[in-house]
């Protein structure tokens, strides 16, 4: 499902070279549940955003679905996540003078399909979360959970294969968390596969994950 062969990626800060990943070896199977724990700056936002192609290593290789994207063409990498990947941002990113059915139509834009279309897909991804009923409402107007739950929904309106959450809760309380972490194992229990970015403990005891694997300086800690 996603390969990770001997990841490495560099940054410049300044005159230096700062190293964000080191040679980072992962394999994640399909409908796997996989944590990467770590503190801020440990590098796991970095695995995130390179295994959805938003950047590209500077060596080794990363494969989804059979399919290599560490130097697939931007226009590839942005079809690859409209098509296989979901994100779950610690800031939901919604757009406030949207209604929450337009923000969670918003992903699919680029496929050109009829309005009505647009509208069904959308309203079965928000139904899956809940939030259906308030479709029309902007979303600047909606409780954080609320907003939580189009933001899930927005994640969820191409079906994808596999879910990115990057510190999902960091900006929740407790009770936000747990139902947001139900979200999640029930995708779990639907085939999905999840990588999840956290430093938040509420992850590490859930009977659905079926690994945690610490990242500490770029490095995966065995």
């Amino acid at each position: 499902m996603i390969v990770l062969h001997e990841v490495c990626k560099q940054f410049m800060q300044g005159d230096e070279e700062a190293h964000a990943l080191k040679k980072v070896s992962l394999e994640i199977k399909k409908g796997e549940c996989v944590v990467l724990k770590g503190s801020s700056g440990s590098g796991k936002s970095t695995l995130l955003s390179l295994i959805a192609g938003l950047m590209q290593p500077s060596s080794g290789t990363i494969s989804v679905e059979g399919k290599e994207i560490s130097k697939l063409p931007e226009s590839f990498s942005a079809q690859l996540r409209r098509e296989k990947i979901g994100f779950i941002f610690q800031k939901f990113h919604l757009i406030p003078y949207l209604s929450a059915l337009e923000n969670v139509i918003a992903p699919l834009i680029p496929e050109n399909l009829p309005v009505r279309i647009l509208e069904e897909k959308a309203k079965i991804a928000m139904e899956q979360c809940g939030i259906a009923h308030k479709a029309k409402m902007r979303v600047n107007r909606l409780s954080g959970g609320e907003q939580q739950r189009v933001a899930i929904a927005r994640a969820l309106v191409n079906n994808p294969s596999i879910i990115l959450a990057d510190e999902p809760t960091a900006n929740l309380d407790e009770t936000l968390s747990r139902e947001l972490i139900a979200s999640l194992e029930a995708l779990k229990h639907s085939g999905v596969t999840l990588l999840i970015a956290t430093h938040d403990p509420l992850f590490f005891e859930l009977p659905f994950v079926d690994r945690i694997i610490e990242i500490k300086n770029g490095e995966m800690i065995l």
